[in-house]
Protein backbone atom coordinates (compact mmCIF):
# COMPACT_ATOMS: atom_id res chain seq x y z
CA UNK A 1 0.00 0.00 0.00
CA UNK A 2 2.85 2.39 0.73
CA UNK A 3 4.31 3.16 -2.69
CA UNK A 4 5.45 6.71 -2.00
CA UNK A 5 3.03 8.30 -4.48
CA UNK A 6 1.28 11.53 -3.48
CA UNK A 7 -2.17 11.18 -1.92
CA UNK A 8 -4.92 10.67 -4.44
CA UNK A 9 -2.56 9.80 -7.29
CA UNK A 10 -3.19 6.45 -9.01
CA UNK A 11 -0.51 3.83 -8.67
CA UNK A 12 0.54 1.08 -11.04
CA UNK A 13 0.72 -2.64 -10.30
CA UNK A 14 3.72 -3.14 -12.57
CA UNK A 15 3.99 -5.46 -15.55
CA UNK A 16 1.94 -8.31 -14.08
CA UNK A 17 -1.14 -7.30 -16.05
CA UNK A 18 -3.16 -6.91 -12.85
CA UNK A 19 -5.66 -4.09 -12.65
CA UNK A 20 -4.94 -1.01 -10.59
CA UNK A 21 -7.20 -0.27 -7.62
CA UNK A 22 -7.12 3.21 -6.14
CA UNK A 23 -7.42 3.55 -2.36
CA UNK A 24 -7.47 6.96 -0.71
CA UNK A 25 -6.67 7.71 2.92
CA UNK A 26 -8.29 10.93 4.13
CA UNK A 27 -7.60 12.97 7.26
CA UNK A 28 -9.89 15.80 8.39
CA UNK A 29 -8.54 19.21 7.50
CA UNK A 30 -10.81 21.78 9.07
CA UNK A 31 -14.40 21.25 7.94
CA UNK A 32 -13.65 18.75 5.13
CA UNK A 33 -15.90 15.70 5.48
CA UNK A 34 -16.80 13.02 2.93
CA UNK A 35 -20.24 13.46 1.38
CA UNK A 36 -22.18 10.22 1.84
CA UNK A 37 -25.55 9.16 0.47
CA UNK A 38 -28.32 9.01 3.07
CA UNK A 39 -29.20 5.63 4.61
CA UNK A 40 -26.23 3.76 3.07
CA UNK A 41 -24.34 2.94 6.26
CA UNK A 42 -23.53 -0.75 6.72
CA UNK A 43 -21.07 -2.09 9.29
CA UNK A 44 -18.71 -4.58 7.59
CA UNK A 45 -16.97 -7.39 9.47
CA UNK A 46 -13.25 -7.79 8.81
CA UNK A 47 -11.77 -10.47 11.00
CA UNK A 48 -13.22 -9.88 14.43
CA UNK A 49 -13.83 -6.14 13.97
CA UNK A 50 -16.79 -4.22 12.58
CA UNK A 51 -16.07 -1.12 10.51
CA UNK A 52 -18.79 1.35 9.51
CA UNK A 53 -19.01 1.98 5.76
CA UNK A 54 -21.19 4.23 3.60
CA UNK A 55 -21.59 4.98 -0.09
CA UNK A 56 -20.12 8.27 -1.26
CA UNK A 57 -22.01 10.43 -3.71
CA UNK A 58 -19.37 9.68 -6.36
CA UNK A 59 -20.10 5.92 -6.16
CA UNK A 60 -17.09 4.84 -4.10
CA UNK A 61 -17.34 3.67 -0.50
CA UNK A 62 -15.81 5.03 2.68
CA UNK A 63 -14.90 3.24 5.90
CA UNK A 64 -13.93 4.96 9.13
CA UNK A 65 -13.00 4.01 12.66
CA UNK A 66 -13.76 5.13 16.14
CA UNK A 67 -12.96 3.70 19.58
CA UNK A 68 -16.54 3.48 20.84
CA UNK A 69 -19.86 3.30 19.00
CA UNK A 70 -19.04 4.64 15.54
CA UNK A 71 -20.51 8.05 14.71
CA UNK A 72 -21.63 9.10 11.23
CA UNK A 73 -18.98 9.59 8.54
CA UNK A 74 -19.59 13.34 8.53
CA UNK A 75 -19.59 13.71 12.32
CA UNK A 76 -17.16 16.24 13.76
CA UNK A 77 -15.73 13.45 15.93
CA UNK A 78 -14.79 11.36 12.87
CA UNK A 79 -11.45 12.55 11.51
CA UNK A 80 -9.93 9.76 9.41
CA UNK A 81 -11.37 7.72 6.55
CA UNK A 82 -10.34 5.13 3.96
CA UNK A 83 -12.08 5.37 0.57
CA UNK A 84 -12.21 2.50 -1.93
CA UNK A 85 -14.27 1.19 -4.85
CA UNK A 86 -16.13 -1.34 -2.63
CA UNK A 87 -17.30 -1.43 0.98
CA UNK A 88 -15.22 -4.48 1.77
CA UNK A 89 -12.03 -3.09 0.24
CA UNK A 90 -12.41 0.16 2.18
CA UNK A 91 -13.14 -1.74 5.41
CA UNK A 92 -10.38 -4.32 4.88
CA UNK A 93 -7.82 -1.60 4.17
CA UNK A 94 -9.00 0.22 7.26
CA UNK A 95 -8.61 -3.02 9.22
CA UNK A 96 -5.01 -3.38 8.08
CA UNK A 97 -4.22 0.20 9.05
CA UNK A 98 -5.95 -0.28 12.40
CA UNK A 99 -3.77 -3.34 13.10
CA UNK A 100 -0.59 -1.36 12.39
CA UNK A 101 -1.13 2.37 13.09
CA UNK A 102 2.44 3.09 11.94
CA UNK A 103 1.30 2.29 8.39
CA UNK A 104 -1.34 5.00 8.61
CA UNK A 105 1.18 7.49 10.00
CA UNK A 106 3.60 6.64 7.20
CA UNK A 107 0.94 7.12 4.51
CA UNK A 108 -0.34 10.42 5.86
CA UNK A 109 3.19 11.76 6.44
CA UNK A 110 4.07 11.15 2.77
CA UNK A 111 0.89 12.87 1.62
CA UNK A 112 1.64 15.99 3.66
CA UNK A 113 -0.98 15.47 6.37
Amino acid sequence: MDDGSPRGEPTSTGSTGAQRVDIEVMVADGEDRPTVEDATRIDVAVGEQLYPTAKLQDGRYVAWWFDAHAPAADSQTTTEWVVGPTRFLAAATLGELWEDPRSFETLTAKSGN
